[in-house]
C-alpha cells in the first residue's frame, strides 16, 4: 500500500508542478493617445462695419431694421482646423439664418466674419447670434433691432 502511496503521490505532484509552471496566454495592451484641439472664442464682436483686417467697428445703439449685423469672432491661439457655424435666430428660437465656415490651422490668434441681412428686413426685437463648433454651441451674443 506504501508503494501505491508513492506512486498516487509522484502522480499528484508531477501534474501539480505542470500545472504551476504552464505559462498563460499574453496579451498585450497598447495605448494610444489622441490629442484633441478645441477652438476657443475670445469673443464675439457686433457691428454695422468691418475693417479691413475683418473686425468689426463695434457700435453701443441697437440696429435698425435696415442694417447688416456683422459678427467678427475673435479665437485665442492656437486655432485647429474646424467647421465653424453662425446661427442667427430671432427671439422665440426660430432660426432666421445659418452660415458654415472651415477654419484653417493657424498658431496665431484667429479672427472670422459673418454677416446677417435678411432681405425683409429685421423687425424690432431680440435676437441671438450663436455659434457652433463642429457642431456644438460655444459661445452666443445676443443683439436688439430698435422700432
Amino acid at each position: 500500500m506504501t508503494r501505491r502511496y508513492v506512486s498516487l503521490l509522484a502522480v499528484v505532484l508531477t501534474f501539480a508542478v505542470v500545472s504551476c509552471t504552464s505559462k498563460q496566454p499574453e496579451t498585450q495592451t497598447a495605448t494610444t493617445t489622441t490629442e484633441t484641439h478645441t477652438v476657443h472664442v475670445n469673443r464675439i464682436d457686433l457691428g454695422r462695419s468691418l475693417t479691413s483686417d475683418r473686425r468689426v467697428v463695434t457700435t453701443d445703439t441697437p440696429f435698425t431694421k435696415t442694417d447688416t449685423v456683422y459678427a467678427a469672432v475673435v479665437l485665442d491661439a492656437p486655432v485647429p482646423s474646424s467647421q465653424v457655424t453662425a446661427r442667427w435666430t430671432s427671439a422665440d428660437g426660430a432660426v432666421m439664418a445659418e452660415t458654415t465656415q472651415t477654419l484653417t490651422a493657424s498658431d496665431a490668434e484667429g479672427v472670422t466674419q459673418f454677416q446677417f441681412a435678411p432681405p425683409e428686413g429685421l423687425p424690432p426685437g431680440t435676437y441671438k447670434l450663436d455659434l457652433l463648433v463642429d457642431g456644438q454651441v460655444v459661445s452666443n451674443k445676443d443683439f436688439t433691432v430698435a422700432p
